[in-house]
């Protein structure tokens, strides 16, 4: 196992869609360790592509919150949202110090594979199901700093350009 690089914002890797895993291997299995060790740092949550790594493979690890829950997914996928939204305060490993209010659903449905390889539905509410929304939507190729409105945008502007230019000159290039 080894602790991995978090990707930050404006690295290409996080606007990319994953790829679906085909085989959970040796190989996706030391993925899975790297994130476990890399997470143990801070967040409640981590996506492969905030590893570099556009794989669809997630970790959600609510014991820092005082929840036991803790999984790993491959493959998820929402399978149903609630009318019913919530607005919570929200932050990201990969846009460090920054946040914002994001509304998303209260409630969701998700399915995915466990590391044995059985299929699992998620009913999840409240925080559990917006931390599984915000990883999801790295797997998708999206931020939470994508739903700001423009008082949290004009907030963070200054912080989330210093990141910006850290990546250019780190990458040599941007794509937001």
């Amino acid at each position: 196992m080894a602790k991995k690089e978090i990707v930050t914002y404006g690295n290409p890797v996080l606007r990319q869609r994953a790829e679906e895993v085909r085989a959970v291997d040796k190989d996706i299995m030391r993925i899975v360790h790297d994130m476990i060790e890399t997470l143990e740092d801070g967040g409640v949550g981590l996506a492969a592509t905030q590893i570099g790594i556009p794989k669809k493979i997630m970790l959600i690890d609510l014991s820092k919150s005082g929840e036991e829950k803790k999984i790993t997914l491959f493959n998820p996928a929402i399978v149903y949202r609630s009318f019913e939204e919530t607005e919570f305060e929200e932050g990201c490993l990969s846009v460090p110090d920054v946040w914002g209010i994001v509304s998303r659903p209260k409630s969701i449905k998700l399915k995915g594979t466990l590391p044995g390889g059985s299929t699992i539905l998620i009913d999840a509410d409240d925080y559990f199901a917006r931390v599984l929304q915000h990883e999801m939507d790295h797997l998708d190729g999206r931020l939470f700093i994508d739903f700001l409105d423009q008082d949290d945008r004009d907030k963070n502007k200054e912080r989330i350009e210093e990141i910006l230019d850290a990546n250019r000159k780190k990458l040599g290039k941007i794509c937001l």
